[in-house]
This record gives structure tokens, sequence and C-alpha cells, in this order.
């Protein structure tokens, strides 16, 4: 495969992996792991991390995406 003639224009890396749901299926079995723990200040501790944690990685994802959009912009142009 000759990788110096990509039409970057065309390529959309959304629709090689979804991200959105990679970390939506990730959260759901993170809620599964703190649903095992009894201790609830740990529990407490776990769920707010985890939490933040989950709301990073769609912040991430978000700019990702957007940074990909800017990029596409400026090959087009």
């Amino acid at each position: 495969m000759d990788f110096t003639k990509i039409d970057f224009a065309k390529f959309d890396p959304a629709k090689l992996f979804d991200v959105d749901a990679a970390i939506s299926s990730m959260e759901q079995a993170n809620q599964k792991a703190i649903a095992l723990i009894t201790d609830k200040k740990a529990k407490d501790i776990a769920e707010t991390i985890s939490s933040a944690s989950f709301e990073f990685a769609r912040a991430q994802a978000a700019a990702a995406k957007a940074f990909g959009e800017a990029v596409k912009k400026a090959i087009q142009v």
C-alpha cells in the first residue's frame, strides 16, 4: 500500500472506532465492579474518582473529535 496517496479529506477515524461506545462500555463494567465494594466510604470514593475519570475521558474524546474536524477542514482548504 502506498501511504503517500491517502486522501485525508475522506479519512474518518470515527468510522474506525466508536469511542463513545467504548467509554460507555468501560463505565458500565466499572460500575458493576464498584457495586461489589462493601465499605461505604471506599465505595463513595471509588464512585467519585470513577465519575471524574469518565468525564475526563469523554472530554478528551470530544477534544480529539474537534481536532480531527479542524484537521479535515484545514486539508480541504
